[in-house]
């Protein structure tokens, strides 16, 4: 085991009750960790954050009202010098590249080896990059194929105001007419508007497009 100064803090925002407790169970284990459940305290995840100041933050890639990209730049832009695991509960290639392009270093699925859930946490801590057994081999999957570029910069994707309108209501239902009478625009132009949506954003449906717009704060994810 490695030797620490303090026990590390680590803050978890999963709102799967059940794999949260595990979690916590697990952490209990490494008598050099101590973990914060956001579910606990009745305040924003922002202010969890900066009272408590956890090491390492686990967040769930789907979080009800905040998105991986959202919490970065807080991150970023605040006092705190927490560093980020993701957790998700599929290998899913959008939410991978997405993750990877705001800077996310350590990025595991819930079907992970205990070991492995245990080495990525030390191994963010000393500063390292950490990615599970089964997501450094789609990596190299998608390099091979030319969908990853691990030296290229990735920026992320640009969505004008309009865009944006049309996304929402996607998610709210509404057919391609629904929103071109909606938005008072024609209707052949909000199906190439919807067509670029699916480009820009790499979806195949409407399902794609709402998760996307879900990842990314573009609507929110009511809690159950």
């Amino acid at each position: 085991m490695r030797v620490l100064d303090l026990p590390l803090r680590i803050l978890i925002l999963d709102h799967h009750e059940v794999f949260a407790d595990g979690v916590k169970h697990l952490l209990e284990s490494q008598q050099l960790i101590d973990w914060i459940d956001q579910a606990l305290h009745h305040k924003s995840v922002e202010e969890t954050i900066l009272e408590f100041q956890p090491d390492i933050i686990l967040i769930d890639s789907v979080y009800p009202g905040l998105s991986i990209s959202q919490l970065a730049n807080f991150l970023k832009q605040s006092t705190a010098n927490s560093k980020l695991i993701v957790l998700s509960s599929v290998c899913n290639d959008q939410l991978l590249l997405e993750a990877i392009s705001v800077g996310i270093t350590a990025y595991l699925i819930k079907t992970c080896k205990r070991q492995e859930f245990i080495d990525a946490i030390y191994a963010v801590s000393e500063g390292n990059t950490f990615y599970c057994k089964e997501t450094t081999n789609r990596l190299r999957e998608l390099i091979a194929n030319g969908r990853y570029h691990p030296h290229q910069k990735n920026e992320p994707i640009q969505l004008s105001g309009k865009e944006k309108s049309i996304l929402q209501l996607i998610c709210s239902e509404y057919t391609s007419k629904k929103i071109a009478d909606q938005l008072n625009m024609n209707l052949r132009t909000v199906e190439a508007c919807r067509q670029s949506l699916q480009e820009k954003t790499g979806s195949k449906n409407s399902a794609g497009l709402i998760l996307y717009a879900i990842r990314n704060g573009i609507v929110a994810l009511k809690a159950s």
